[in-house]
């Protein structure tokens, strides 16, 4: 992701479904889902399970998924797992965290 690259988030934080959609949608516009690193606490306040989980990791950066992460948001898209999420659903996501627009209140990201 380009540094200059403009990003929106929703605000508040969206909850069960939508936040699963959402966080997946994060991890691709931020390359986080190849390794790369992004501070996170941008987007969102609140991801301390995955921290005690080790499936993300503070970096000087700001954080970077761990192995583990990857195939855990990886298996979300995998049908029969209790958090699935659609490709549509992650696709629309990642307009509305481009673009600002969609289904609830985006504010620009800072």
């Amino acid at each position: 992701m380009d540094s200059s690259t403009q990003l929106y988030k929703l605000a508040p934080t969206p909850r069960g479904r939508q936040l699963w959609a959402y966080m997946a949608a994060i991890l691709e516009v931020t390359e986080m889902d190849r390794g790369k690193s992004f501070p996170l606490k941008r987007f969102l306040g609140n991801f301390q399970k995955h921290l005690d989980a080790g499936r993300i990791e503070l970096v000087p950066e700001g954080f970077r998924l761990t192995l583990s992460g990857l195939s855990y948001f990886h298996d979300r898209y995998r049908v029969g797992n209790p958090q699935y999420v659609e490709r549509a659903a992650v696709e629309r996501m990642i307009s509305s965290l481009r673009t600002g627009c969609g289904e609830g209140d985006w504010v620009l990201l800072i």
